[in-house]
């Protein structure tokens, strides 16, 4: 129905209608997180409260297996009860940022919030190995901050929360849906 809408970019020799059918399921992939990040991250404004429609998004495109979905949610992803924080992540890491150059300048934590921003705007590239495991160090580290038990208001720790849960989506797309290696390799990375 749509074979038109691609040609329009390419100059016509180029294009064999052939191409158009035979996309191997790595482009497939490819195209469909491309689209995922057009709809949810490109505007910078994806907040908490979009990572439902995340999840599901890309658990109905493929990208996400049912496993990892259910490893997702086992892991905490599930929002909390109370109404999530409509900011975005990109103006919380900013203000985050903000607040630890006055505070804290040598805090481990900007560097991570550097990464956690860096994945937020490369989420079109979200298979790359690089980007996934960029992804998998930041919700390591976030978790070790979590854990840590800082002082956050409940709508500061649902942020920080959010920016985990996200991370961790991040880093399980970039993840070639393999059996049960799959959760060995990912814990050793989430413990480096």
């Amino acid at each position: 129905t749509d074979a038109n809408s691609s040609t329009k970019d390419t100059p016509k020799a180029e294009t064999k209608p052939s191409d158009e059918i035979a996309l191997s399921p790595r482009a497939l992939r490819a195209q469909k997180i491309q689209a995922m990040s057009k709809d949810f991250f490109a505007d910078g404004q994806f907040s908490v409260s979009d990572i439902p429609a995340l999840v599901s998004r890309l658990q109905k495109d493929g990208i996400l297996s049912d496993a990892q979905v259910e490893r997702l949610s086992q892991n905490g992803i599930n929002l909390p009860s109370q109404k999530p924080s409509k900011q975005s992540l990109q103006d919380f890491i900013d203000d985050e940022l903000k607040s630890l150059a006055e505070k804290s300048p040598n805090s481990p934590m900007i560097n991570t919030l550097v990464d956690a921003k860096n994945v937020l705007s490369n989420m079109d590239d979200a298979q790359s190995p690089v980007l996934a495991q960029k992804a998998t160090k930041v919700f390591g580290q976030l978790t070790d901050y979590l854990n840590s038990n800082p002082t956050l208001s409940d709508s500061q720790k649902q942020l920080w929360q959010g920016l985990k849960s996200t991370m961790q989506v991040a880093s399980s797309m970039g993840m070639q849906q393999s059996a049960s290696g799959q959760l060995s390799s990912y814990l050793a990375l989430a413990k480096r």
